[in-house]
């Protein structure tokens, strides 16, 4: 099969072409293309190609209270709460149908409202006065005690607690087709470096690359000239991603901090070696040398570690000056900057690197987590204002009802029905009279 058409040559292989330089030591990504102008040494790096969105922001705490369980469980328990009160009411009702003299007094209507009542009041672990003291209603009682205290309610505290000790956060984008989703609804725009491998597997890629590449060129820019760019434009922007290499991606969140990032999965294969110009002598003694270098393992550490020394340095940078500011604009917040600790004649500082917030760490229960409760709370007192109101109307509106019957003037029956009997009685004998004068008119009209 022939490669696409749609082919470029990275800008850093190009360095190796005769002429120039001999070779270019670097970690090059091998593809098709640049095998056709340059020749490969041995691997120095076996990578995954992936991708880095922001770190997924907290979910809205005032909703913590819905969370405990996921949406799948609430309809259940809904219908349970809902049909608990009828199914009681037709357990205490069932030996009517067949012994209608053991019927209470209570109204039925009534009796129905008492059950839901009743069982509302089991579910939110609240006392309530029994409804009957049969055994089978007991029985049931007793069963949706259980369900409701000991499955429910206690997994759903367990459940809130670990919430509002360590607060849920947005699903996060760790597929292709999730960051093209994304695109698509949220308005995320990926970044790429020029020049790079990742840029030509978009440009020259089909399925969800392609798909991805269109929605690119509709960006107003898409373009980077280092991955350390596309990490400041991430962490800084919400809506941003980039791809790239997940090793180079990796290390650089741990330099920029892995707090601000998340790493997606594992999309593609891509191996990385030495450029050199087509036939040089020198091919031969870098295989050599690599080979022994990968075998042994050392370049494994030698880039695990300077990535962590660059990491370090950034890191130790950031801590000055941050302790700088923080110690011109506030003596107070010194302890959060550095603390000193003194052991008899010594004074050891405790640098901030260690004392910086985790966001990972568990965190003590705030007004923020506990506003979900307030708002039911407010919530539950605008529904008895309403239903308060409406009572009262109602029953302002009953004794109107019945004033307004009292002071009617009473109509007497017994004259109103004498006058329609003698209308009757007038009407039977005009009748006949009518009928005759309208058969002469009728024969005077034939003749």
């Amino acid at each position: 099969m022939r490669p696409p058409k749609r082919v470029s040559v990275c800008s850093k292989p190009r360095k190796a072409l005769p002429g120039e330089v001999e070779f270019f030591l670097g970690d090059v990504t091998i593809t098709y293309e640049r095998n056709r102008v340059v020749e490969f040494s041995f691997l120095t790096l076996a990578d995954s190609g992936a991708f880095v969105t922001k770190a997924p922001g907290r979910l809205n705490e005032a909703l913590a209270l819905v969370r405990p369980f996921q949406w799948q469980v609430w309809p259940p328990i809904i219908t349970t709460l809902i049909l608990s009160g009828p199914v009681m009411f037709m357990v205490m009702e069932a030996s009517s149908l067949w012994r209608p003299r053991n019927r209470r007094a209570l109204p039925r209507w009534d009796l129905f409202w008492s059950c839901i009542w009743f069982n509302t009041t089991i579910f939110l672990r609240q006392t309530g006065r029994e409804v009957s003291k049969s055994h089978k209603v007991r029985l049931l009682t007793v069963l949706l005690s259980f369900a409701a205290t000991y499955v429910i309610g206690d997994m759903y505290s367990a459940n809130l607690t670990s919430l509002l000790a360590k607060p849920g956060r947005e699903p996060p984008i760790s597929t292709l087709e999730q960051l093209e989703f994304a695109m698509k609804t949220q308005g995320y725009q990926l970044l790429v470096e020029m020049h790079s491998s990742s840029y030509g597997i978009l440009e020259n890629g089909t399925g969800v690359y392609q798909k991805l590449w269109r929605k690119m060129a509709r960006q107003p820019y898409f373009l980077i000239e280092s991955v350390e760019a596309g990490m400041q434009h991430v962490r800084d922007s919400k809506n941003f991603a980039l791809l790239g290499g997940r090793e180079t991606l990796y290390f650089d969140t741990r330099r920029f901090g892995s707090n601000y990032y998340h790493l997606s999965e594992k999309l593609y294969t891509r191996y990385s070696a030495i450029a050199m110009q087509i036939g040089c002598p020198f091919l031969e003694n870098f295989n050599q040398i690599l080979m022994q270098l990968f075998e042994a393992g050392i370049l494994t550490k030698m880039t695990a570690e300077e990535y962590e020394k660059l990491g370090g340095e950034l890191r130790t940078d950031k801590v000055k000056s941050d302790t700088k500011e923080k110690a011109n604009s506030d003596q107070a917040d010194d302890a959060i900057a550095g603390q000193q600790v003194t052991t008899g004649e010594k004074t050891k500082t405790v640098s901030t690197a260690h004392l910086l917030a985790d966001d990972k760490k568990l965190q003590p229960i705030s007004m923020t987590m506990l506003q979900g409760a307030f708002i039911v709370l407010a919530l539950g007192y605008s529904i008895s204002v309403v239903a308060f109101s409406s009572e009262m109307l109602m029953k302002i509106l009953g004794a109107h009802e019945v004033k307004c019957k009292i002071t009617k003037p009473k109509v007497d029956t017994t004259a109103f029905q004498n006058f329609w009997v003698w209308c009757e009685d007038v009407y039977s004998r005009l009748a006949p009279l009518s009928s005759e004068d309208d058969s002469c008119m009728t024969l005077d009209y034939i003749e």
